[in-house]
């Protein structure tokens, strides 16, 4: 796994009519932009969902089934949103994903219909392709991929506060002012706020073909056009499984957490301390990955944090018996998910190398994107026909083990 990270400087060129060294800007230009996007996009739906349901007169199944369309939105364009960053660079490509954001966040506020719903987060799945990390990451790794993995963890510090900021934020906005106008003030911080960061921040250029050196060098795999041969590699399909199985586990949890962690006893306060907890976790978890960078390898780091969300279920699932292991369980899962996203971002860089890297995480993250739709509905049948947490927390458990399972036997086959 390491041998290819030792390969980046000759394996990605900078790109083409972009500065050699990039903006200093760059970094936390796009660290507020992920804040704001995976704040308004991913987060402020679990609470956008109940004045939405009551003003559109919606069940929740069906209302839940709007935030999924976006999610396998999502998915579907992962893949092409990595090839358009291919053709025509990080600025335009992010910058057209805020725009078409706002506009659709705008648009949102007009809604009068379940089809209409529908079809606006749907759109803003497609944003979500175009805004959220794994475009950032490209950026990153087309600007410097020697530094990849620090300048990751310094996205994903934002980003990781995105739920501690945009929850209280969203219920304040739609006490105050409805819902209808919360997601209209969304429509603004992307149109006035991410959209000419983006445009002005990121590097104007596309990222430049990579040379491949002579067949069966050790290099050979690294530097070829590596979206087929990405296909052709049993580790592909393992991190698959394991990006979706997590991908699963966690919008099932975004969506379900408040009312899971009320049913270990906890009242609705307690509750919303716990998972207000989980958003600092995730950037200690994302500090300690940027603290060990160069100290510890990462094979050792990303075994850890697939390990942590099975473990911390398992508190959560104890924690009916003792209540306060509900602070145990916010620590374990929200480091786990803060080095998880660090873990997602470059294990395709690490197994793969760098050539490529924005279509094959694109086709790599595309199935999660799917089940990550699958999550939040999937534990709302469950939770229709028991009508118990405890059986969408089994759920949620067996599909961590699954996924911890197949990452770490990608990490033991690089060992070997």
């Amino acid at each position: 796994m390491n041998g290819s990270l030792g390969r980046l400087h000759t394996s990605v060129r900078p790109l083409r009519n972009a500065p050699m060294n990039p903006s200093p800007a760059l970094v936390p230009a796009l660290s507020l932009t992920l804040l704001i996007s995976w704040g308004s996009l991913y987060y402020a739906f679990a609470l956008l969902a109940k004045p939405m349901q009551a003003d559109l007169h919606l069940s929740a199944t069906l209302t839940m089934g709007a935030y999924s369309a976006g999610l396998v939105a999502w998915g579907l364009c992962a893949y092409p949103a990595g090839r358009l960053m291919g053709r025509v660079g990080g600025r335009r490509s992010m910058a057209l994903g805020s725009c078409l954001c706002g506009g659709l966040f705008a648009a949102c506020s007009l809604v009068q219909s379940p089809w209409a719903l529908y079809l606006v987060w749907a759109g803003l799945g497609a944003g979500m392709a175009l805004t959220l990390y794994e475009p950032a990451f490209a950026v990153l790794v087309a600007t410097d991929p020697a530094a990849y993995r620090r300048r990751m963890a310094t996205l994903t510090l934002a980003g990781g506060l995105a739920s501690t900021v945009f929850w209280p934020v969203t219920q304040l906005l739609v006490d105050t002012l409805g819902w209808r106008n919360t997601v209209q003030a969304y429509a603004a911080l992307h149109l006035l706020v991410c959209a000419p960061l983006h445009w002005f921040a990121l590097p104007a250029g596309v990222p430049a073909p990579t040379a491949a050196p002579a067949a069966g060098s050790p290099t050979d795999f690294q530097a070829r056009p590596a979206f087929r041969q990405a296909l052709r590699n049993p580790d592909f399909w393992l991190l698959a499984i394991s990006f979706a199985t997590f991908g699963f586990v966690s919008s099932a949890m975004a969506t379900h957490m408040v009312p899971m962690l009320e049913s270990t006893g906890a009242g609705l306060a307690f509750a919303m301390t716990i998972a207000a907890l989980i958003g600092p976790m995730q950037v200690a978890g994302r500090s300690t990955d940027l603290l060990l960078a160069g100290r510890v390898r990462p094979r050792t780091i990303d075994a850890v944090a697939v390990l942590l969300t099975p473990t911390a279920l398992l508190v959560l699932w104890a924690a009916r018996v003792a209540p306060i292991l509900l602070y145990v369980f916010a620590g374990l899962y929200g480091i786990g998910l803060g080095l998880a996203t660090i873990v997602r971002a470059s294990a395709p860089l690490e197994v793969f190398g760098a050539a490529g890297y924005a279509s094959v995480t694109g086709a790599l993250h595309g199935p999660a994107r799917l089940a990550r739709a699958a999550g939040p509905l999937a534990g709302t049948f469950l939770l229709g026909i028991h009508q118990r947490y405890e059986t969408v927390l089994a759920a949620m458990i067996a599909c961590a083990a699954v996924g911890a399972a197949s990452h770490l036997l990608v990490i033991s086959r690089k060992i070997r």
